[in-house]
């Protein structure tokens, strides 16, 4: 029973917290059917990506390390209306020696899209990574914090960015 609950409430999450975009699938009748991924807590131990279950070729294994300093590490986007595109740029400054590469750049929820930039940072330059929030219906009249993992060939591996807001329902 607790199980049955457990999968309702993860079934819920997942929709208030989606991605917004539906993988879609011809069955063989020839009907669409609409595809989801069931990620069991087993499969997410220890973990706190969203994107677990995805193979990930890392690109920065064995490189030379660098720092980045971020200009700011959060951002209050204040009031939102459902539905609506909140953007925000960090920047970041590549403060080693060697070129900055990202990785990757995910967030804690699919209505939060963060964009990294896909050419090396040299040292000393400036970097921008886009970040896009698009509230839920199911998050109308709540205050939301996602954290935005960056990882990077840095020490630490992984830096966090954080935004909040609060969504109002445009009505």
């Amino acid at each position: 029973m607790k199980k049955g609950l457990f999968y309702i409430f993860l079934g819920g999450t997942l929709m208030a917290c989606g991605t917004g975009e539906e993988s879609e699938s011809i069955t063989n009748d020839g009907e669409e059917s609409s595809v989801v991924e069931i990620v069991t807590p087993e499969e997410t131990e220890g973990s706190n990506n969203i994107n677990n279950s995805i193979e990930h070729q890392s690109q920065i294994e064995g490189m030379e390390l660098t720092t980045i300093e971020y200009f700011d590490v959060t951002h209050n986007f204040g009031n939102v209306f459902y539905p609506s595109d909140n953007k925000f740029t960090f920047k970041f400054k590549n403060t080693g020696n060697v070129p900055l590469i990202i990785d990757e750049a995910t967030a804690s929820c699919g209505c939060t899209i963060p964009n990294k930039p896909d050419e090396p940072i040299l040292p000393g330059s400036i970097g921008e990574l886009d970040v896009i929030f698009r509230p839920k219906s199911g998050q109308v009249g709540t205050e939301v914090t996602k954290k935005i993992t960056v990882v990077a060939n840095t020490n630490p591996k992984e830096t966090y960015l954080e935004i909040s807001a609060k969504v109002m329902d445009a009505m």
